[in-house]
C-alpha cells in the first residue's frame, strides 16, 4: 500500500497442472478477436499474434513480418502470452513457416497470473474465516476460502455444488473473526480442481459499504502482521 493509502496493481504467478483449467484458459485467450501479445527474452517488445486450436495442438500465428529469428535448434522456447490483465507463460516446442507459427502442443504445465488492484492475503485453516454461498437460500453451501483481499477472494467449493453457467452473481456470507459481511460476489473464474476434489473459484465482491470494507481491511492488516511475525 502506498502513502496515499491506495493499493498498487500487482501480479503473482501460480503453476497450473490441471489439464481442464489449462484448456479453459487457452480457449479464453483464443476467443478474443484482438488476439494476444507474445513476449520472449529475445524480443525488444511484444508482438501481436492469434492463438488457435488445430488437430489436438495449440498454435500461435504471429500477425505480421518480420518474424523473430527463432533458433532453429531450439525445442523449448519460453513465451509469455498477454491479454488484458492476464499473463500465461508456456513453452513452444516447434516453429514453422519461417518463424510465423509457434506450436505449443497440448501444454501440461503453464504459469498463470492476473493483474489485481489489491494484493490478496493467503488464508490457512484456523484463521477464523468462513464463506457461505446462497445460490438457493434454503440450501446454503459452505466453502473454504484460501485467499482474501478488499476486492475479492478465492475459495474451494464442493464438487456437488449446483452451479449453472448463468449464475455468475451469488449472495454470500463471509464470516471473519471480527464480524460478518453479507454481500454478493461476481464469480470470475470457476474450474474443477482434482487435487482437492473441489471447484476452485475466483470472485470479486459486487458491492461493499464502508463498514464492510473497513472490517475486511482490519482483518487483512492483522493477518499480514501475523505473517510477518512468523517470518522473524
Amino acid at each position: 500500500m502506498n502513502r496515499a493509502g491506495e493499493t498498487s496493481p500487482w501480479m503473482c504467478y501460480e503453476v497450473l497442472l490441471d489439464p481442464q483449467r489449462i484448456q479453459q484458459l487457452l480457449t479464453q485467450f483464443a476467443a478474443d478477436p484482438a488476439g494476444v501479445a507474445v513476449s520472449h527474452a529475445a524480443l525488444a517488445e511484444p508482438v501481436p499474434a492469434q492463438l488457435r486450436s488445430e488437430r489436438d495442438e495449440w498454435i500461435l500465428q504471429l500477425r505480421q513480418p518480420p518474424f523473430p529469428p527463432w533458433a532453429a535448434s531450439s525445442s523449448d522456447i519460453q513465451l509469455t502470452l498477454s491479454q488484458g490483465g492476464q499473463r500465461l507463460q508456456t513453452s513452444c516446442h516447434r516453429v514453422s513457416q519461417g518463424g510465423q507459427f509457434l506450436h505449443l502442443d497440448l501444454p501440461d504445465c503453464v504459469r498463470y497470473a492476473q493483474l489485481r488492484r489489491e494484493s490478496r492475503v493467503s488464508l490457512e485453516q484456523g484463521t477464523g474465516v468462513h464463506l457461505t454461498l446462497q445460490f438457493d437460500p434454503t440450501m446454503p453451501i459452505s466453502a473454504e476460502p484460501f485467499d482474501l483481499s478488499e476486492g475479492g477472494l478465492g475459495a474451494l467449493l464442493p464438487l456437488e455444488m449446483p452451479l449453472r453457467s448463468s449464475e455468475l452473481l451469488c449472495p454470500v456470507i463471509l464470516q471473519l473473526p471480527g464480524g460478518m459481511v453479507e454481500t454478493a460476489v461476481d464469480i470470475r473464474f470457476l474450474a474443477p480442481c482434482p487435487a482437492t476434489s473441489s471447484w476452485r473459484m475466483g470472485a470479486r465482491f459486487d458491492q461493499l459499504d464502508v463498514e464492510q470494507r473497513s472490517l475486511i481491511r482490519g482483518f487483512l492488516m492483522d493477518r499480514q502482521r501475523e505473517m510477518r511475525r512468523s517470518l522473524t
